[in-house]
């Protein structure tokens, strides 16, 4: 088992950032190719499935372990796919002010992989992967086009 933590600092708002990141379908709008992607929610809150055909790895399916507005934190783990050579990971995003216009967007979590893989680089490539979401989400809120990290395992094969 491998833990996993990815945190930037932005100049926007924790409250703008949370708005868009609290909203559990719209993760196609944060990641490479998420265009050519699909993505079908069902339920809502803690318990919510998310489906995911992936341009980028296939498909994958996520549940909601736990979300708070008040604290701007929400986890998931994976119940579905194997992506980037993963058995199983979960993780928890939170959103946290450093001051009115400023925020910390922080992922963390563990995995496991699936013995295709060396697990560390495994666990590399999933926090390469939550980096590119965060890019896709400030791109998102700034109205840019996101400039993503090479994938290791997609970009690369």
């Amino acid at each position: 088992m491998i833990n996993i933590e990815h945190k930037r600092d932005t100049d926007l708002s924790a409250d703008d950032v949370w708005a868009e990141m609290r909203q559990y379908d719209r993760v196609l709008k944060w990641i490479p190719r998420g265009d050519e992607s699909t993505v079908k929610v069902v339920g809502e809150g803690v318990g919510a499935v998310r489906d995911i055909q992936l341009a980028t790895m296939g498909y994958v399916q996520h549940k909601m372990l736990a979300f708070d507005d008040d604290t701007r934190m929400f986890s998931y783990e994976l119940t579905e796919g194997k992506p980037l050579g993963m058995q199983n990971y979960h993780v928890t995003a939170t959103v946290t002010p450093i001051d009115d216009g400023h925020c910390t967007i922080r992922w963390i979590g563990e995995m496991t992989g699936d013995g295709s893989r060396d697990e560390a680089e495994i666990g590399k490539a999933l926090e390469s992967a939550l980096g590119n979401m965060t890019t896709g989400i400030i791109a998102v809120l700034k109205g840019e086009t996101p400039d993503f990290a090479s994938q290791p395992f997609v970009d690369d094969e």
